[in-house]
């Protein structure tokens, strides 16, 4: 017991780093992170599309549903048919219909469908049901069933002879981040139209050429990530109303390569440096001294419970309560236990949050041990009948005053089998 307890108390990274070395694979990269109406994570990787319900996971790769394994980004449509998750790759783009269990069907497009270039970078969805396809040599534009090419040779006036990094679009309106400065289409009924790329200091913007990332709210606010920090334009006239967030205001690192804004207003910034939140006007910034994953964060994405997920250079990790936890950085040929359960200890209700999932009815507790092997809480007759339990046990009945700080072990035990994780205790 003593041994286990010393195996598992090292801190989480190292663990993973561990795993990680094990699978001779190499760094586990997520370029994109995105969380389902269900609270289902999927996360776009340099190995495949992987799906996590916070008790399971399940891959897709080239061989089930993917038509290639480098994953670039994601997107959500909901459509007539149900909800579909659009997934960008280095060979092509799939198209994937999913439910509560996962992916029930794919379809998969190439150059030979009629793809400008089968290495897309980004997808951006209109509200007519039309896609956007970036790339390096322009815009694949796909709607009612086919494929036209924007290209820069044709739509100079809207487009940059530069690859396609990010778009985004509000309305009817697609905005394109590309080295050079600022794309920008509107989209009519009949196609594109309307028309010219914000000319002048509008299209080059006034602080840098180099867009980086791109995300708009429409008339009030457009943020677009830059070498040079994040330039932030109120309004529709190009020449007006332009402003920047760098170093100098808080921002962790000036090159911005991912922007997100939370259900509450927040906005966060992803960059080579770290991450830095901006709400309210105050900035707080993460590195990985603070316990983020990696410092190279290419997506951000918010889990139903407010959590933030971020999708970095060596795998992926959610910001909790102030506290980094869930660090993904290799991905196991098969399911990490054979019970599948996840805790946290949630400091404001001084309990337990623990939730597993039963295939058929049988007898469930819990152990609590602290880090020197003491057993410290026993938990008897958990429910015990098949299907997803979500339960919150209290600490208060350990001490007066509630658990000591520190790293404990928790042990789930299901009839004769049980499993072992690691719980933080923090005040």
């Amino acid at each position: 017991m003593f041994w286990l307890l010393m195996g598992l108390s090292v801190n989480a990274r190292n663990q993973d780093s561990r795993q990680l070395e094990s699978t001779g694979e190499g760094v586990l990269i997520v370029k994109a992170v995105y969380v389902d109406t269900d609270g289902v994570k999927w996360f776009g990787t340099n190995r495949g599309l992987y799906r996590y319900n916070d008790l399971s996971w399940r891959y897709y790769t080239e061989t089930d549903h993917l038509v290639g394994n480098q994953v670039n980004a994601l997107a959500f449509e909901q459509t007539e048919n149900g909800r579909e998750l659009w997934v960008a790759t280095t060979k092509g783009v799939s198209v994937l219909a999913f439910d509560t269990d996962g992916v029930t069907g794919s379809t998969s497009y190439t150059a030979n469908a009629g793809l400008v270039n089968n290495d897309v970078a980004d997808i951006a969805l209109d509200s007519r049901h039309g896609k956007f396809f970036g790339s390096a040599d322009g815009i694949t534009w796909f709607h009612d069933g086919s494929m036209d090419s924007l290209l820069y040779i044709e739509n100079y006036s809207y487009l940059f002879s530069t690859p396609v990094r990010r778009m985004d679009m509000y309305g009817d309106t697609l905005y394109v981040a590309q080295q050079g400065g600022i794309g920008r289409f509107v989209s009519g009924v009949d196609g594109i139209t309307g028309a010219s790329r914000w000319d002048g200091d509008y299209g080059t913007s006034p602080f840098s050429n180099n867009i980086r990332s791109v995300m708009v709210n429409g008339m009030d606010k457009q943020y677009f990530g830059t070498d040079v920090g994040v330039e932030i334009h109120t309004g529709y006239f190009a020449k007006n109303n332009w402003d920047l967030f760098s170093t100098d205001n808080g921002l962790i690192h000036n090159d911005v390569i991912s922007i997100a804004e939370d259900s509450e207003g927040g906005l966060w910034f992803g960059t080579p440096g770290g991450v830095s939140n901006y709400t309210d006007g105050v900035w707080t910034s993460y590195t990985s001294d603070d316990g983020l994953l990696n410092d190279t964060v290419y997506g951000i994405d918010f889990d139903l419970d407010g959590s933030v997920w971020f999708a970095t250079a060596s795998g992926a990790c959610r910001l909790r309560n102030g506290n980094f936890m869930d660090f993904i950085t290799a991905v196991p040929d098969r399911e990490a236990s054979v019970i599948e359960f996840r805790a946290f200890y949630n400091p404001a209700t001084m309990a337990i949050n623990l939730s597993y999932e039963l295939i058929r009815t049988i007898p469930v507790s819990l152990r609590l041990y602290n880090s020197s092997g003491v057993l410290a809480g026993v938990w008897q007759d958990l429910p015990s009948f098949s299907g997803l339990h979500r339960i919150e046990l209290p600490l208060h009945s350990l001490s007066p005053s509630g658990p000591r700080e520190g790293i404990y072990v928790i042990r789930l035990i299901q009839g004769n089998t049980s499993e072992s994780r690691k719980l933080l205790i923090t005040r």
